[in-house]
């Protein structure tokens, strides 16, 4: 696996570009200013504000469909969940499921137990009235739970189904946002793999680079591996159909792999007009180049949507 303390710097990159968008108005997220406070605030350009609208917004719809289609009852887990703020978002819109799982690694867990606790917005939305108490380095409340694991540890992840009391036979969401393509092959494997074999009725989204085999992929790999965070999942995994085959190797039946300018392409002429309204752009040819490199995968197994 790359370097984990690398790794971990991945999320404050992360979460200053999305607060940074939010910031200019490509879209709303009323919960990420406690995580980067707006005083924080590094500028991005406009093709990286781009790319990371249509990340949040591709899985938001995901997440949003995935728990309306079941009505609620459904889980939600988020692989390496970072300072991602989608369970306070999806709270804002009455839409979550019977429980919300994040993990992640204990030091960054443990800078969002205190940021949850120091802030009523966040905390008042997790206890649901409850006493919030760390256990063991994790918080639990009768919806969400905020754990510490290692993800590359197959009887680490067994237990957090016990931790939280979870039925696999409810359907169930899982979420990897950049978390794979740091992984082995061998760990990114098993985790998938233990995914299709503990839960009945599974979906899978995983957003991460992709077409790595160019020059524009060679630029982002060299990148990357100078902040010690080389992306070594992605060495047999660089085509779609590579991301395709790897899931449904893993026990998923049915598997959909996209790049990013599918999502751009979908966008409605408004939402387009509204976001050439933000802030002047003119590096189409390089967004493309960007959007290009980054992909979306659906995958399913059991009574679960074969899209979303």
């Amino acid at each position: 696996m790359a370097n984990d303390e690398g790794i971990r710097s991945t999320n404050n990159d992360a979460t200053q570009c999305k607060a940074w968008c939010v910031s200019k108005g490509y879209y709303t997220d009323n919960f990420i200013k406690f995580f980067c406070p707006p005083a924080s605030l590094t500028p991005r350009t406009p093709e990286i504000s781009r790319g990371y609208y249509l990340r949040v917004k591709a899985i938001r719809c995901a997440v949003e469909r995935f728990i309306e289609h079941n009505k609620g009852y459904c889980h939600v887990i988020s692989l390496g969940a970072g300072s991602d703020t989608s369970f306070w978002n999806l709270a804002q819109s009455s839409c979550l499921p019977l429980s919300y799982i994040e993990l992640d690694f204990p030091e960054i867990v443990m800078r969002k137990f205190k940021t949850i606790t120091k802030h009523k917005e966040l905390s008042s939305v997790v206890s649901e009235g409850q006493k919030l108490t760390p256990k063991g380095g994790n918080l639990h409340s009768q919806r969400y739970h905020l754990i510490s694991t290692d993800l590359r540890d197959r009887k680490a992840l067994d237990r957090i189904v016990e931790l939280c009391n979870l039925d696999t036979s409810v359907p169930t969401l899982v979420v990897a946002e950049c978390v794979l393509c740091y992984m082995n092959a061998e760990f990114s494997s098993s985790l998938i793999t233990w995914s299709a074999e503990t839960f009945a009725n599974v979906a899978f989204v995983n957003y991460e680079p992709c077409h790595m085999n160019d020059r524009f992929g060679d630029i982002m790999m060299s990148n990357m591996r100078s902040r010690s965070c080389d992306l070594v999942g992605l060495t047999t995994c660089k085509s779609l159909q590579d991301q395709e085959t790897r899931f449904t190797a893993c026990g998923y039946t049915n598997s959909k792999a996209t790049d990013m300018m599918d999502v751009l392409a979908a966008l409605s002429h408004d939402d387009i007009n509204r976001l050439n309204s933000l802030e002047i752009f003119d590096e189409q040819e390089l967004l493309t180049q960007l959007l290009e490199h980054y992909c979306f995968v659906y995958s399913g197994k059991g009574a679960v949507p074969r899209h979303l």
